[in-house]
């Protein structure tokens, strides 16, 4: 006859608990210590994958939650099941989330138990200065979650005028910055996303 496994007993196999954060709303909390490159938490456990290139996939990854997994699936979580999704954004993350396969958060530095799981979640937005003020409490916090670009921006992209030269200090900041925190790729869709508006 199996044993049951006791509550208590599958309580201590889970590696995070999920409450109220200091940040904001609820957050990932580690409940064992954790080394970099150690895999802490599934980004949604129970998700729904949808083909990109869908209106269905467009309309959701219009919400902050939605992943685009391998450039060709929208990964949607189920809200109704806790999981890396409830990350919460620092200026100063300890992990990261990777969009390959099912998604998953991942440290970059280790963990201690009891420490917030904290992401670097690097929205680009167009021309909504301060739309995601950021209350993480790291030192040296940038204040906003969102780094902004705007339609002057792209005007002046990649130009040798005084305003262009201007766009691309803050840029090359920012690179630097991610390359401290390892987010190198938000460079990358930031790029991306100034040559779209200059194009339109």
């Amino acid at each position: 006859m199996p044993q049951r496994t006791s509550r208590k007993a599958l309580h201590g196999l889970v590696p995070v608990e999920f409450r109220d954060s200091e940040i904001a709303g609820r957050g990932v909390f580690a409940r064992r210590a954790f080394r970099a490159g150690d895999v802490v938490v599934s980004y949604a456990p129970k998700q729904r994958r949808l083909p990109a290139d869908t209106d269905v996939a467009r309309v959701a990854a219009g919400t902050k939650l939605t992943l685009l997994s391998e450039g060709k699936w929208v990964i949607v979580p189920d809200t109704s099941e806790p999981g890396g999704w409830l990350c919460n954004h620092s200026c100063a993350p300890n992990a990261a989330l990777y969009s390959s396969g099912e998604g998953r958060i991942q440290c970059i530095r280790p963990i201690a138990r009891g420490e917030e799981v904290t992401i670097f979640y690097g929205w680009v937005t167009r021309n909504q200065p301060g739309r995601d003020p950021c209350r993480c409490g790291a030192a040296g916090c940038r204040r906003v979650i969102n780094f902004d670009v705007t339609d002057a921006d792209a005007v002046c992209f990649e130009t040798r005028t005084a305003e262009g030269e201007a766009l691309q200090r803050r840029i090359d900041e920012y690179a630097e910055y991610l390359c401290s925190i390892n987010q190198e790729q938000v460079l990358d869709t930031l790029l991306s996303t100034l040559a779209a508006m200059r194009r339109r």
